[in-house]
C-alpha cells in the first residue's frame, strides 16, 4: 500500500476537495473537452483530470485510458503519479518512469503502461492542490516547454471551472443558512407580543407583523401604507418625530405617547437598518394605568398622613362632646379608631404592590366600616338603603378609596361636619349598572363648596371614571353635596 503524504492527507485540503462536489461524480462535457483538447494539442496517448483523495485518485475526466480504468475512473494511490504533484505543489515531468527515482516503483507503470508523464497542479483559490491535470505516454518522451505551456493553459481553465463549483456550493450553503435565519426571524417576529414595522426612506411600510395590525386596529394590516397615515400621531406627533430623528441621526430613538384615536398608550423604538428603520412598538396601557394608579395612591398616602392627626383630633373632639364620662368616651373612641383601622386595611392593598387576598365584601358593610367613624351620634344622621351587593376583591380597594375620600370630605366641610348635618347613601341596580347616590344635608350657609381641582376631587373622579370605569355626576345643592355615580356591575365583581 502506498503511504499518504502530509499534504495529500491534510484535512483542510480534503474538505475543500469535498466542497467542490466533483469526487466520484458523473462525467461532464466541460471537463471532457479539456482532456480531449490536451491529447489533440500535445499528441499524447492519455490525458487526465485527476482529483487526489485520501486513499485513491478519481479521474473526473479522461481520454485514452485502457479498460477497466476508463470505466471505473479511479485507482488506488499505489497507481498514482498525480499524488506527487499534490504533495509538492509543483509540476512533475517524467521522461521515463522506469528509471525515475520518484516513481520507478509505481504500479501504474506495469498496470496502466505509464512511461512518460507531465502533470501540472490543479489548485483551489485557497491554495490547496486538489489534483493534477496530466498527459501520459506509453513510451519515453522528452516533454518540451511548449508542451508544458499548453497543458498549463488548459489546466487554468479547469481550475476556474472548479473554483466556480466551490463558490456556487458555498453560496448555496450561505443561502440555506440565510433562509433558515430569515425563517427563524419571521417566526420570532410573528410570535412576539410587540408590533414590528419596517419603514423605507420614503416613509412607506414595507413589512408589518401580525401583532402590528392588531395593536394599530388595522383589519388589513399597515403593509403598503405610509407610516404617517397608519401609525397614530400621539399627543404631539411623538412617533413621526421619532422616525425623523432616527433617520437623521442614524441612532435608535424612543417615544411614548397616549393615542386618543386608539384609546391606548403606545411605546415605540426606532432602529436604523441600512436604508430602512425598523420600529418595535407595544401597547403599554396597562402599565401606564398602573403607574398612574400608583402615583395617585402615593399622593393619597401623603394626603392621608397629613390629615391623620386632624382626623383623630376631630374624632376625639366629637366623641368628647357626645359622651358623659371618660369611660364612655374611651369606649366610643376605641370603636371609631378600630373602624378607621379596618378602613385602612381595605385601602392598604391599593397603595402597595401586594396582591389583595381577602374575601368578597358586602357593599353595605363596606360603607358602614368607612363612614361610621366620622358620624356624630344621633338618629337619622347616617342612613343606608339598597339591595344586597357583593364587591369583588379587586374592586373593594378602589371603592374603599372613593368612600373614604367622600367621608373625609363630609366630615371636614360637608354633612358630617355640622351638628344638624345628615348623610343619606342609597343604591339600586338598573340592568347591568349600579346607580350609587351620596347626598349630604344641613350645610346651608355654613360651609364653602370645595374646588373641583383639589386633590380630593381629583381622587374621587379618578376612582369612579378610571378605576371603576363609571360615570360621575357631582353638584352642590344649597344645603350640601349631591353625588351620583353609575358603575358597571361587571367591573364591581372583579
Amino acid at each position: 500500500m502506498s503511504s499518504i503524504g502530509h499534504r495529500v492527507g491534510d484535512p483542510e485540503r480534503l474538505d475543500v476537495l469535498n466542497e467542490c462536489d466533483l469526487l466520484y461524480s458523473a462525467t461532464e462535457a466541460v471537463f471532457d473537452r479539456g482532456v480531449t483538447l490536451a491529447t489533440t494539442l500535445l499528441g499524447a496517448k492519455v490525458a487526465l483530470l485527476s482529483l487526489v483523495d485520501r486513499d485513491r485518485q478519481f479521474f473526473k475526466a479522461q481520454a485514452g485510458l485502457p479498460e477497466p480504468y476508463s470505466e471505473t475512473r479511479q485507482t488506488p494511490l499505489s497507481h498514482s503519479f498525480c499524488k506527487h504533484v499534490v504533495e509538492t505543489g509543483e509540476v512533475l515531468l517524467v521522461q521515463d518512469a522506469r528509471v525515475h527515482p520518484l516513481v520507478a516503483g509505481n504500479l501504474a507503470i506495469s498496470d496502466l503502461g505509464v512511461i512518460a508523464y507531465l502533470g501540472v497542479p490543479i489548485a483551489a483559490e485557497s491554495g490547496h492542490v486538489l489534483g493534477s491535470f496530466c498527459a501520459i505516454e506509453g513510451e519515453p518522451r522528452d516533454w518540451s516547454a511548449s508542451d508544458l505551456e499548453t497543458l498549463s493553459t488548459i489546466a487554468k481553465g479547469m481550475e476556474s471551472e472548479i473554483q466556480l463549483r466551490i463558490e456556487a456550493k458555498r453560496r448555496q450553503q450561505l443561502q440555506r443558512v440565510a433562509d433558515a435565519n430569515r425563517a427563524r426571524l419571521a417566526l420570532v417576529l410573528e410570535s412576539t407580543a410587540d408590533g414590528v414595522v419596517s419603514v423605507d426612506r420614503d416613509g412607506g411600510v414595507n413589512y408589518a407583523n401580525r401583532r402590528a395590525g392588531e395593536i394599530l386596529a388595522h383589519t388589513s394590516g399597515p403593509l403598503g401604507a405610509l407610516f404617517a397615515n397608519c401609525f397614530p400621531t400621539g399627543e404631539s406627533g411623538e412617533f413621526t418625530a421619532m422616525l425623523a430623528k432616527t433617520v437623521e441621526t442614524g441612532t435608535p430613538q424612543e417615544a411614548l405617547a397616549y393615542c386618543a384615536e386608539l384609546d391606548r398608550w403606545i411605546e415605540a423604538r426606532g432602529t436604523p437598518s441600512g436604508d430602512e428603520v425598523t420600529i418595535f412598538f407595544r401597547d403599554v396601557s396597562d402599565r401606564q394605568k398602573a403607574i398612574a394608579s400608583r402615583q395617585m395612591m402615593v399622593r393619597e398616602l401623603h394626603h392621608q398622613i397629613n390629615n391623620l392627626l386632624a382626623v383623630v383630633r376631630g374624632m376625639i373632639s366629637m366623641t368628647a362632646r357626645s359622651t358623659c364620662d371618660s369611660a364612655e368616651m374611651s369606649r366610643a373612641l376605641q370603636g371609631r379608631l378600630i373602624s378607621l383601622a379596618r378602613a385602612h386595611d381595605l385601602i392598604r392593598p391599593a397603595m402597595t404592590s401586594d396582591k389583595p387576598n381577602y374575601e368578597d365584601i358586602f357593599f353595605d358593610e363596606l360603607l358602614r366600616i368607612l363612614v361610621e367613624p366620622y358620624c356624630r351620634a344621633g338618629p337619622g344622621r347616617f342612613t343606608l338603603a339598597g339591595p344586597s351587593l357583593r364587591l369583588g376583591v379587586n374592586t373593594t380597594s378602589h371603592f374603599a378609596l372613593l368612600i373614604h375620600e367622600l367621608a373625609t370630605n363630609a366630615s371636614e366641610y360637608g354633612g358630617l361636619s355640622q351638628p344638624a348635618g345628615k348623610l343619606a347613601v342609597s343604591w339600586r341596580l338598573v340592568d347591568e349598572t349600579l346607580e350609587f347616590s351620596w347626598q349630604e344635608f344641613g350645610c346651608a350657609g355654613v360651609v364653602e363648596r370645595p374646588t373641583d381641582s383639589g386633590f380630593g376631587s381629583q381622587l374621587i373622579a379618578f376612582c369612579v371614571e378610571k378605576q371603576l370605569e363609571g360615570r360621575l355626576d357631582r353638584r352642590w345643592a344649597p344645603d350640601g353635596l349631591r353625588l351620583t355615580a353609575r358603575l358597571p356591575l361587571h367591573v364591581l365583581r372583579r
